[in-house]
């Protein structure tokens, strides 16, 4: 087996090997994930132009992460599994998870105290530990000022936070890690505070904080290692909190504070759940000024409105308007006051499934108005949204009890 193979020189010799020979090319690497994950990676090179060019740039990146066999078994940690290798209908699958795009390992930035992380995964059952790491400038692929690392069951069922200064790790803090329900998406919020860091999950505070061992302004690189068997981070910002008491000045630093790198999610999503009373469809969107109006809408078919939600923010009324289209014409609206929104602020919207009626909250706080249901709630079989334009886009969504 050449080495040229073994250290991903050429995108051809991966493309051609064979899978024997690709397994013992990958042997060193010893996780079975990271060798199927490669002979995936081939797959996509052997096939359409659009799934090579993807494959060549992964193969890129992970040419400059194995540069010879000694460093490759610390770079294995930090190698993302897709999970394509998965069989369908495989136990590990949910039925209600919905197709939230996998946003990139690393991304630039620039954080003081005040600012808060806010990230957004989907749990799959079983996979390895997956984690959120600020990375210094001073050595951005190993000098981490920050590492957030969740090890669920059976590695623990715990989180840990360290810091290892291009050296070895430190000493570790850890705290629970909540039960994950497999195939649900889970927030997570990062306090930057004046001396800690503070953890939030959804809503609830863990409870260790981590103090800070070194500078929160040597911050460069967000890092983000995604686990295995599907399991991913599907969204990612960065941003002063509303209870800065001193916010930046400098104009930079305010460009980066609404910096949002996650991808839009799909405009359309069917279902392969049945919505009930008491089902809840959790969406998240990146908010820019200017945008024109953005929705969300439950859908029998395309053209059947079974609930169409839609925010119009300043100039166009800042309103919400609720209405329903039997694939006929829009019916009668109703309308509720549109929360103040900052550019560049993340917006999360709750639609709740109840007996008789909808009801909406936005970032916490129910809106003025319900929506009766005028067609089955059970009728829903589809999800789509409208991003809006500006850079206003909807950056992840999930359906659960």
């Amino acid at each position: 087996m050449s080495n040229s193979l073994t250290y991903f020189s050429t995108v051809e010799e991966v493309s051609s090997t064979s899978d024997e020979d690709l397994r013992e090319g990958f042997g060193f690497l010893s996780p079975d994930t990271v060798v199927n994950y490669v002979m995936e990676l081939r797959k996509k090179l052997r096939f359409t132009e659009e799934s090579k060019e993807a494959a060549e740039s992964e193969v890129g990146r992970l040419r400059r992460l194995v540069k010879d066999k000694e460093a490759s078994t610390s770079a294995v940690p930090n190698l993302t599994y897709t999970g394509y290798s998965q069989e369908p209908g495989s136990s590990n699958q949910a039925s209600n998870s919905l197709d939230n795009n996998k946003i990139n390992n690393l991304h630039f930035v620039k954080l003081l105290p005040g600012f808060e992380i806010q990230a957004t995964f989907l749990f799959k059952k079983g996979t390895e530990k997956f984690n959120l790491n600020l990375m210094s400038e001073k050595d951005s692929q190993k000098f981490y000022t920050f590492h957030l690392d969740f090890r669920p069951y059976p590695l623990g069922n715990v989180i840990v936070m360290n810091t290892n200064p291009a050296k070895s790790w430190e000493r570790e803090i850890r705290a629970e890690l909540p039960q994950l329900v497999n195939g649900r998406m889970y927030n997570v919020t990062v306090l930057c505070e004046n001396k800690q860091f503070r953890v939030k999950i959804n809503d609830n505070y863990i409870e260790s904080t981590f103090p800070y061992r070194y500078p929160l302004q040597d911050v460069a690189v967000i890092k983000l290692n995604h686990g295995s068997l599907g399991n991913k981070w599907v969204s990612l910002t960065w941003q002063p909190t509303k209870a800065t008491q001193n916010p930046p000045s400098s104009a930079e630093v305010v460009k980066e504070a609404a910096s949002c790198d996650s991808p839009p999610i799909n405009n359309s999503i069917n279902l392969n759940t049945k919505l009930q009373p008491g089902t809840k469809i959790y969406a998240r969107a990146f908010f820019k000024k200017g945008t024109k109006k953005f929705t969300i809408n439950l859908l029998k078919n395309t053209g059947f409105y079974i609930f169409h939600l839609d925010f119009r923010p300043y100039p166009h009324g800042n309103v919400i308007v609720m209405n329903t289209n039997p694939s006929k014409s829009w019916e009668k609206e109703i309308r509720a006051e549109l929360p103040s929104l900052k550019d560049g602020e993340i917006m999360d919207v709750v639609i709740e499934c109840g007996k008789d009626k909808f009801k909406v909250k936005v970032n916490g706080n129910y809106i003025g108005n319900v929506f009766p249901y005028r067609y089955p709630l059970g009728d829903v079989k589809m999800l789509s949204v409208a991003h809006g334009t500006n850079g206003n886009k909807w950056i992840a969504l999930d359906c659960h009890e």
